[in-house]
């Protein structure tokens, strides 16, 4: 269950706003019944003013262009527009500033480790890039390893 919690707040009102709330309130709302609607109202169109505002941010939108991909991260700038969506759907931030710190991010990995790190992105859908985690233990070159042999009836183990 997702119950809000209510907080009780006092409100003191002047005669003259009382009179005018009971003039322009139905007569079945009560007084605090009519300002939690008119609180209400004002939150919601300033979240539907929030939501329309456009941005001139060309990153801000759910799809970006490649051209906007710094020319030293060109090579990787197909798997940064399929991740960018991502991004946006799972709700991060999505303004230059963003894109310039994942940029300098994607920078900080050694260039052999950055197409991996955002191929990982876009598989596991995450909204940010990280580094790739190493093996605790090098593998062992499995020629030397014993069940790298074979074994046959006539000639016995072969190496």
């Amino acid at each position: 269950m997702n119950a809000k919690k209510e907080v009780k707040v006092a409100v003191f009102l002047t005669q003259e706003m009382a009179a005018f709330i009971d003039r322009t309130r139905p007569y079945e709302i009560t007084r605090a019944g009519f300002m939690r609607g008119l609180v209400y109202e004002k939150m919601n169109r300033m979240n539907a003013r929030k939501q329309s505002l456009p941005s001139n941010d060309p990153f801000a939108t759910p799809t970006i262009n490649g051209r906007l991909i710094p020319d030293d991260l060109k090579e990787y700038s197909q798997l940064i527009c399929e991740w960018w969506p991502i991004r946006h759907k799972k709700g991060g931030s999505c303004t230059t500033s963003v894109a310039n710190r994942i940029f300098d991010t994607l920078r900080s990995f050694p260039s052999q480790d950055r197409k991996q790190a955002l191929e990982k992105a876009i598989t596991a859908g995450w909204k940010d890039i990280y580094p790739l985690k190493k093996a605790y233990k090098p593998e062992e070159p499995k020629n030397n390893h014993p069940a790298s042999r074979v074994y046959t009836a006539d000639r016995g183990f072969i190496d």
